[in-house]
């Protein structure tokens, strides 16, 4: 009996020791990685419960962790998933079912890579307006008092709308943007710029590992991706043999293949943060000669790894490409298939040669074309959504039929794409009365100047010669040039009309327009016509201005001569 309470206290003391979940106390989740301030405190209590998190805090269900600014913080999971905190977000634990995990997002962005938890449980991101149940590998999350955001990098997820209750589909390559009130949006992502914003927080994956942590560490990573390999590689070969394959078990091989390619990234980023440590200590002064066995023994073990874990992405590389004989109710819809995608690139046909000119730069093209383009727009979505239902009928009957779904989400993107250029194509007509009004504007100020030049040509050759006890004529000479620059003036001031009448016209157009994406070949003539009418009557302005100021010395020449006489 002694001998038995010895060997229980033996083994308590040895899990006290023991690195990873046992230390923190909790089997389900723990600090993976902190830097800058982070924070802990239970849901249900007040800010001020809130306490400095280190790696060894424990994490207990309803915990709520926040990160401040310039802060961030890595959870692993006991099964090896990870979550990434970026820096002022806010979740909340709900692991009181360690194979329904659940993490409410109050606020921030997490990014979320899942390894066993797909294939034996389930994880959940709550946010304000939605709920993320992850099917895939590797998803994004972003939460604020107006929005949520679900972003799939690997794999899928699907999404449950709280205020609709419409669960919504996402898969990899897609962002699904879902508002107050419930209206969402799927839009297309760059896979790499995204993987880009979060570059720095991923790579500090593996950065807390102690040294005494690294043999076991090794060790769950290896048994972990055999395990997985040996499974999907055990699926793929059980299908290979077969004469023909469901289009289902093709799919799910395809999707389990696709979260372990996920798996293996994250994994040769937690052995490169593991081999720097080592490379580390190696270099330490003062180090033993059985630390330096005992550390070389484990870089051989990180490259041994990393080595099979190449071989692991090969395999699975060529698994994911390999083209599968459907089973016969595939290909009862083969030949509806093929026309599917026959009408799908005639209905985009033309919308082809539309990007084409916008791409090349559409200033210049008349507002009929936009017109034109944005019916042309209009009815390839007309024809889309019903080429889309087409595929849904299909789908209904054949739900894992993977051309379906591949047609299907081809339809989507360019539905997407096409609805974004048809906001773009909304331009200001300029109507063809502006367009007039604003050339005759520019036809009579043409003339003017051409009148006004003559006037001034006649006012200079009056003689200016003025002195006191001038004789008649030269009186009458001043009276005439004073006559004509007052008929210069009046004629000044009806080009001035004109010119604040084009001005009133230009701005009202061009304000209109002031939100277009492209400019209309109208809206330039508009814009050529107002330089003209600016320049010119700028040119009449700088005459009238010197006439202006001539005149009381003119008024004052005649009154002296005058009196003189």
């Amino acid at each position: 009996m002694k001998r038995i309470g010895l060997l229980l206290l033996l083994l308590a003391f040895i899990l006290s020791l023991s690195p990873g979940f046992a230390q923190s106390g909790n089997a389900i989740v723990r600090f993976g990685d902190l830097h800058g301030e982070v924070n802990v405190r239970p849901n249900d209590e007040d800010d001020d419960a809130y306490i400095f998190a280190e790696l060894k805090t424990p994490l207990k269900h309803n915990d709520r962790i926040r990160t401040l600014p310039r802060s961030g913080a890595i959870l692993s999971f006991s099964d090896m998933s990870t979550f990434v905190m970026k820096e002022d977000t806010t979740i909340v634990l709900d692991i009181a079912n360690e194979r329904q995990s659940k993490i409410g997002l109050v606020a921030g962005n997490v990014w979320v890579n899942l390894k066993k938890m797909v294939a034996d449980g389930s994880m959940e991101v709550e946010m304000s307006q939605a709920v993320a149940g992850i099917k895939g590998t590797n998803i994004t999350c972003s939460s604020n008092s107006s929005e949520d955001r679900v972003q799939v990098l690997r794999g899928m997820a699907s999404v449950l709308i709280k205020e609709s209750r419409e669960t919504v589909e996402v898969n990899e390559g897609e962002e699904l943007v879902i508002k107050k009130g419930g209206k969402s949006e799927k839009v297309k992502i760059d896979i790499k710029a995204v993987e880009k914003v979060w570059e720095k927080e991923i790579s500090k994956l593996g950065e807390s590992i102690e040294l005494n942590e690294v043999p076991d560490i090794l060790k769950g990573i290896l048994d972990s991706s055999s395990a997985e390999f040996g499974k999907i590689n055990e699926v793929f070969t059980k299908l290979i043999a077969m004469e023909k394959v469901e289009a289902a078990e093709a799919s799910s091989l395809k999707k389990d293949a696709e979260r372990f390619v996920g798996v293996l990234l994250e994994d040769a980023l937690i052995l490169a943060s593991i081999r720097r440590k080592i490379e580390a200590a190696m270099v330490t002064p003062d180090l033993t000669a059985a630390d330096k066995v005992r550390l070389s023994g484990l870089m051989k073990n990180v490259a041994d790894i990393s080595a099979k874990e190449q071989q692991f992405l090969a395999e699975i590389n060529k698994i994911m490409r390999y083209q599968f004989k459907l089973s016969a109710l595939s290909e009862e819809f083969q030949a509806e298939l093929e026309v599917l995608r026959t009408e799908l690139a005639q209905s985009t046909s033309e919308i082809d040669s539309i990007r084409a000119v916008l791409s090349a730069n559409p200033a210049g093209q008349s507002q009929e074309w936009f017109v034109e383009a944005a019916q042309v727009c209009s009815q390839a979505l007309t024809d889309l959504a019903e080429l889309s239902q087409r595929v849904a009928n299909i789908l209904a009957e054949d739900p894992t039929n993977v051309e379906a779904q591949a047609v299907l989400k081809s339809i989507a993107s360019q539905q997407a794409a096409i609805a974004t250029m048809l906001k773009s194509l909304t331009v200001v007509e300029v109507d063809a009365s502006t367009i007039t009004e604003m050339q005759q504007i520019d036809d009579v100020l043409s003339d003017q100047l051409v009148a006004l030049q003559t006037e001034i040509s006649s006012y200079n050759s009056i003689s200016d010669s003025l002195s006191a006890g001038a004789s008649r004529a030269s009186i009458n000479a001043g009276e005439q040039r004073l006559i004509a620059s007052v008929k210069i003036m009046s004629s000044f001031a009806r080009v001035r009309r004109l010119y604040v009448n084009a001005q009133r016209l230009y701005d009202s157009t061009m304000r209109a327009s002031a939100g277009s994406a492209y400019r209309t070949s109208e809206q330039e003539d508009m814009e050529s016509m107002w330089m003209n009418v600016s320049d010119r009557f700028q040119q009449l302005g700088v005459v009238a201005e010197e006439l202006q100021s001539n005149i009381q010395d003119l008024e004052n020449q005649l009154n002296e001569l005058i009196d003189g006489r």
